[in-house]
């Protein structure tokens, strides 16, 4: 599956948006509030009408809640004529999304919407994917090696849900005696945001215990597997799953060695989302074996793919996802300028305000935060810039004062230290608009 176009009416913050998207990767920016997330919750609509033909898997409707709120400002005058003005809030109608992309190897267009406010998504103009899906569904089921669509929402609270005894197996032998082995469980939690640990972490640990029954010997798909997330997965060198604490463990360059409720946020966000899209791949197309991530095409949505990565890691994290996953259309969502400063063109950028550009890649992270993302001089901080003004200020105050009258000049003073006050923590500033001062109207 891929998307090319959506289009969506009244749907959250959107009164009418339309999107073009690049086969590849996506990044869409924008200012708190412009609607990145509401972006990926629409799209999430539109892979997940796929659903509605799998039997078993439920697919993703359009909220009452992210119906469009409008405001309607009503007057009313009172028996003394006096006017008064009320807010009336209320959803507006239809709820539509709207998609065109490629799916099983053709392009269709489909539609979902929700129009009144006790009523349930529609799924009629979404006849074309239903159908294709359903056929799919039919030939897995009978057997065939017809390949599946990876499709997955990832969200800025992914990993906030679960606890720490989610991230450890305490029984590999009865997860391997019993795990669901139909190729169509890939397909759990595909457009619900948060991140399944434990899912991944009984995957590994079934798949450790295979090897271990096999004299050592990996499966192609659970080596595809681990070494995707040693490719994302910064400094990573090694990944196995240790029966005995019931954890899957990490081996980094320089001869750390961590279980993985013990890593950074960082670190436990990048394995645990990549190790899920690998490990989906794996069950829905375990025809490609070693081939599977190199061959699974799908769409996977991320919300702030920047959340907890430090700069050096965000530098170089979308060119780790393109070469691991090359067959996924990625649209992501970030405010970081090292991201945008990544892309290989300006058609992967999406941009909610401001102009689009068409040239990303040879930016400097400076031009990138003041032409792209709107930050004025981002050289320095704010509050040097607060300083700057309130210098000039000063300066241009005492000018003044040389021609105050003496009975006003203490007042004049007085003001002029009121000025720089808020910087009583930066007394070498202090200090020299002081001597400025004493200097041009004397103590």
């Amino acid at each position: 599956m891929r998307i090319d176009r959506l289009s969506v009416r009244n749907f959250k913050g959107f009164a009418a948006r339309d999107f073009m998207f690049h086969p590849e990767f996506n990044l869409i920016v924008g200012t708190n509030g412009t609607g990145k997330t509401s972006a990926l919750d629409a799209l999430s609509v539109a892979i997940g009408s796929w659903f509605l033909g799998m039997r078993g898997t439920d697919s993703r409707s359009i909220r009452s809640t992210e119906v469009l709120l409008g405001d309607f400002e009503h007057e009313e005058i009172d028996d003394e004529g006096q006017r008064h003005f009320s807010v009336q809030w209320e959803r507006i109608y239809p709820c539509e999304v709207k998609a065109h992309g490629r799916v099983q190897g053709g392009e269709i267009n489909w539609s979902r919407s929700l129009n009144t406010p006790n009523g349930r998504t529609t799924y009629g103009e979404a006849g074309a994917i239903k159908r294709l899906a359903t056929e799919t569904d039919r030939r897995i089921r009978d057997g065939e090696d017809s390949p599946l669509p990876l499709l997955s929402y990832y969200g800025t609270g992914r990993l906030w849900q679960e606890p720490r005894e989610s991230f450890q197996v305490t029984d590999p032998l009865k997860v391997a005696d019993k795990e669901q082995q139909s190729r169509l469980s890939g397909y759990l939690n595909s457009v619900d945001p948060r991140l399944s640990v434990s899912q991944l972490t009984r995957w590994i640990a079934r798949q450790s215990w295979i090897a271990f029954q096999q004299q050592q010997r990996d499966a192609p798909v659970f080596r595809a597997v681990r070494e995707a997330i040693l490719a994302c997965v910064e400094d990573a060198e090694h990944l196995y799953f240790d029966a005995k604490l019931g954890e899957v463990v990490v081996e980094f360059s320089g001869g750390g060695v961590q279980p993985f409720s013990n890593l950074s946020d960082g670190q436990r966000c990048m394995l645990a989302m990549v190790g899920d899209i690998a490990q989906k791949a794996a069950k829905l197309n375990p025809q490609f074996g070693g081939k599977t991530l190199e061959q699974t095409a799908g769409v996977v949505l991320i919300d702030e793919l920047d959340l907890h990565l430090h700069p050096r890691w965000q530098r170089h994290v979308i060119e780790d996802l393109r070469r691991t996953f090359p067959g996924i259309q990625f649209i992501c969502t970030t405010h970081s300028p090292f991201l945008i400063q990544s892309l290989r063109s300006g058609e992967e950028l999406i941009m909610l305000d401001g102009q689009p550009t068409a040239e990303v890649a040879n930016r400097s992270i400076d031009e990138i935060a003041q032409g792209i993302q709107g930050v004025a001089n981002p050289q320095v901080s704010q509050r040097y810039e607060e300083m700057k003004g309130a210098a000039r200020r000063y300066l241009e105050l005492l000018e003044q004062g040389t021609a105050s009258p003496p009975q006003r000049l203490e007042a004049f003073k007085q003001r002029l230290a009121e000025s720089i006050a808020p910087y009583a923590d930066n007394p070498a500033f202090q200090a020299f608009l002081e001597l400025k001062r004493a200097a041009t109207l004397g103590e």
